[in-house]
């Protein structure tokens, strides 16, 4: 976010690289809310020189900050970025911009959508550097907090703490790193998926940790952890009548003027904190899917069926739930990493007695219906009576209510690397295998548990001591 001391240029793309479009510490004036004029939209294009002298420098990393607090690495990333505003300004008034964008909206880059994979979304790792000094615990709180909110959706940060005392940009055990810096022109500023390690950083400026009211950290923090799952300020949409960027981006929903990642000065709604709206969780599911449900990770479902990724495309969470529901179950199809109908209805006598050997769609019917609250179990990998007998800290909160212990390891506990079964234990399977951390990172518990399912197992890979 850009710390402004004032009002902003309701110029396009030009004056908004020098980031005086952003995020101020008072209130916005009425001026604000004033719709582009023709004069103003259609001011001569910049020149190079004019257009590099608007950018924010970092004195020490030599990186371009642009929108206010999104780096461009270098002088060739900034003749790239100018050349794009030079198309965009001389577009402005010949065609409608965004008129072709169906209605949050996505970075792009080289015509695709900028994003973190299947394997990597699940555990996207970050260092919090213990240069914060006294200020080290609220930032780490102020990010846990920012983080949950996007764990809305199948997307999860994880905190490296063992690697704080070492976190700087050069650190490749995290994705990336939290750091200090003073004296900047933003609040603090981010990256996208695409960006090099050494630019895959979240900055946050001194300034942050005064009165930045009615803002908090954690919601300036809300904000940038938008621009490192590739999400775009809002305001460079059309609707927002003002500060214009450019046109590399993917609309996921309507335009949403109170969104987390639309700045309340550049025509927002938003008058308190920055958080996440309806329309932003429901855009983030647009590209990341949604949560595992009881019977099926729809993430899982689909990336781990290259039929299904070939028919609907790498992200087309709707039509992948849609298959599971009226083929995948009948065909027996594997939905999740805690639920197998196939090994559900073959390790249950009583079922195949009942409804034959193979009545998947009976089986998954018995399990949502009776077979979670028996703490019947469902796959090689969860046992939920297992998990309950050896998390003495799940069964002191739950007891027997199994329903709860799956609910904990579906959206906790596999991230935690927690062994949930006899036979396999995820963390000690990731450990032993350095392909696989290479691969996936040292705490990629989900990816290491997909590899296991759909390959270790199969290549005599060890599952547990």
């Amino acid at each position: 976010m850009k710390l402004s001391l004032g009002g902003h240029s309701r110029r396009a793309r030009g004056l908004w690289v020098a980031g005086v479009a952003s995020v101020g510490l008072v209130g916005c004036g009425e001026t604000l809310e004033s719709p582009l004029s023709e004069a103003v939209a259609r001011e001569p294009v910049l020149t190079y020189e004019e257009f590099r002298a608007q950018a924010w420098r970092e004195p020490d990393t030599g990186i371009f900050i642009v929108d206010g607090d999104t780096p461009v690495e270098g002088e060739e990333g900034l003749r790239a970025l100018y050349q794009d505003y030079v198309r965009d300004a001389e577009s402005m008034g010949v065609s409608e911009l965004g008129t072709q964008r169906a209605p949050l909206i996505v970075n792009r880059v080289n015509g695709a959508d900028d994003q973190w994979g299947y394997l990597r979304q699940r555990n996207i790792s970050y260092c919090v550097s213990t240069a914060f000094g006294a200020n080290y615990n609220t930032v780490v709180q102020a990010m846990a907090q920012a983080a949950a909110a996007w764990q809305q959706v199948n997307v999860r940060f994880h905190h490296r703490s063992d690697q704080d005392g070492a976190c700087n940009a050069s650190n490749n055990q995290v994705i990336f790193d939290v750091r200090p810096v003073s004296g900047q022109s933003y609040l603090a500023r981010a990256f996208f998926p695409s960006y090099s390690r050494a630019s895959r950083n979240v900055l946050i400026d001194t300034s942050s940790f005064g009165n930045i009211a009615p803002w908090t950290l954690t919601g300036i923090l809300r904000h940038e952890l938008g621009h490192t799952i590739g999400f775009r300020h809002e305001h460079t949409r059309p609707e927002a009548r003002t500060c214009f960027e450019d046109n590399n981006w993917r609309a996921l929903t309507g335009y949403d003027a109170a969104s987390v990642m639309h700045y309340p000065q550049c025509n927002g709604s938003n008058r308190g904190d920055l958080n996440l709206t309806a329309t932003d969780v429901s855009g983030a599911r647009v590209l990341y899917g949604p949560l595992a449900e009881t019977d099926v990770d729809t993430g899982f479902y689909l990336s781990n069926h290259g039929d299904l990724v070939n028919a609907y495309g790498a992200a087309n969470w709707e039509a992948a739930r849609n298959h599971w529901l009226n083929w995948g179950i009948a065909e027996g199809r594997r939905s999740s990493a805690h639920f197998d109908v196939k090994y559900y209805l073959a390790n249950n006598p009583d079922l195949v007695a009942a409804y034959g050997p193979t009545n998947y769609v009976a089986a998954r019917n018995h399990w949502l219906n009776w077979g979670i609250g028996e703490g019947r179990r469902a796959s090689a990998e969860f046992d939920v009576k297992y998990y309950l007998a050896n998390n003495g800290d799940l069964q002191a909160a739950f007891g027997n209510n199994y329903g709860a212990a799956l609910n904990h390891w579906i959206h906790q506990g596999l991230y935690e690397g927690r062994r949930a079964s006899a036979e396999f234990d995820v963390k000690y399977y990731l450990a032993n295998n350095p392909d696989l951390v290479a691969a996936f990172g040292a705490t990629n518990y989900p990816a290491a548990m997909d590899h296991w399912i759909f390959q270790g197992r199969a290549q005599g890979r060890r599952g547990a001591p």
